[in-house]
């Protein structure tokens, strides 16, 4: 008798652990990772007081930019057979890559072309000679036809810097200290840049 009522407690128990698992299970208030349940946490909610990783921004734009503009100034240059770093030499003495550059005397832009310059060798009108692309492209054509007609690097940039009539007519480098000292700068810059590669 007793080992009858040993087995019927056991499977009365038992019974009643598995009714009470299955009432776990079927509970909806129940928290779990994979239910429906409105008030349960996902990682992926859009609440807004949910925590995640904060973003990093890293700034790239000033670098981006001064890459962006040595890309055209190589593409105009290569346009018109200059050596690259050569006009890379030239841009930097004349705005030290600032596109947006006017000299007291109204020189605009990277290449420092003035508006006379810009719409008697370009057709561009002196609104314009601020766009980089348009910049650039202007002062290596200018500049490539200097060195055709002076056929001496030195000339050409003297040229540049003081006038192509001028040095026509002297067939040396004037004797004014800054276009001297910008002949020597920007052949010193352009060495140095050899050197480099």
């Amino acid at each position: 008798m007793n080992i009858k009522f040993q087995a019927i407690s056991f499977l009365f128990v038992t019974l009643i652990m598995l009714v009470g698992c299955a009432g776990n299970i079927s509970d909806p208030d129940t928290s779990h990772p994979n239910t429906s349940n409105p008030n349960t946490s996902h990682p992926n909610t859009s609440d807004p007081n949910t925590s995640h990783p904060e973003t990093v921004t890293v700034p790239l734009e000033p670098i981006t930019i001064a890459r962006h503009l040595r890309i055209l100034a190589t593409r105009a240059a290569s346009k018109y057979g200059i050596d690259p770093l050569l006009f890379h030499a030239l841009v930097k003495h004349e705005s030290a890559w600032n596109p947006n550059a006017i000299s007291p005397k109204g020189a605009r832009g990277l290449t420092q072309i003035m508006p006379p310059t810009g719409l008697s060798q370009c057709g561009l009108e002196r609104e314009v000679l601020l766009d980089p692309e348009l910049n650039l492209d202007c002062g290596a054509f200018y500049f490539s036809k200097l060195l055709k007609r002076f056929k001496d690097v030195k000339l050409a940039l003297a040229a540049y810097n003081s006038g192509e009539t001028r040095v026509a007519r002297l067939g040396r480098i004037p004797r004014i200290r800054e276009t001297q000292q910008y002949v020597k700068r920007i052949m010193a810059t352009w060495q140095a840049e050899k050197n480099r590669k």
